[in-house]
């Protein structure tokens, strides 16, 4: 029985190790992210609020721009448009990490038509930053 529990214990203590070694990593990347994510991100939302599929081709990952269409992105620009020109941008917040390299943000931004979430998806390769998702939710989309 006290074996048993030792045991218990043991495994109990390496589980919590294990999740404050996990945290600890988030937390470091989070804090080297800040220095260089942010930075990128707050320059390229202005940039990806001109809707100009070309701006968003760019800065996008060649696996994205294989599997979206133009005419499909296109029609979504066009779509997002709706919202008007880019008031301002709100801090950028960290989702997650993801392998290490592959960040999601969400990031508060008011455009003429309202106020909207970007949840952005970014790759850290050695050329720089990559987008792997863009996401816009806006209520002012719908109305």
């Amino acid at each position: 029985m006290k074996l048993l529990l030792k045991l218990i214990g043991a495994i109990f203590v390496l589980f919590v190790v294990f999740f404050i070694s996990i945290a600890a990593y988030v937390s470091s990347k989070s804090s080297e992210y800040e220095t260089t994510a942010v930075p990128f991100i707050n320059e390229l939302i202005p940039k990806l609020s001109t809707w100009d599929i070309e701006v968003f081709k760019e800065y996008s990952a060649p696996k994205l721009n294989k599997e979206s269409s133009d005419a499909d992105l296109s029609r979504l620009l066009k779509w997002f448009s709706k919202l008007g020109k880019l008031k301002s941008t709100g801090e950028p917040d960290l989702n997650g990490v993801k392998n290490g390299n592959i960040l999601t943000y969400a990031i508060p931004v008011r455009y003429e038509a309202g106020e909207a979430i970007i949840s952005l998806t970014i790759e850290d390769t050695e050329d720089g930053f990559l987008i792997h998702h863009f996401d816009l939710d806006s209520i002012a989309l719908v109305e």
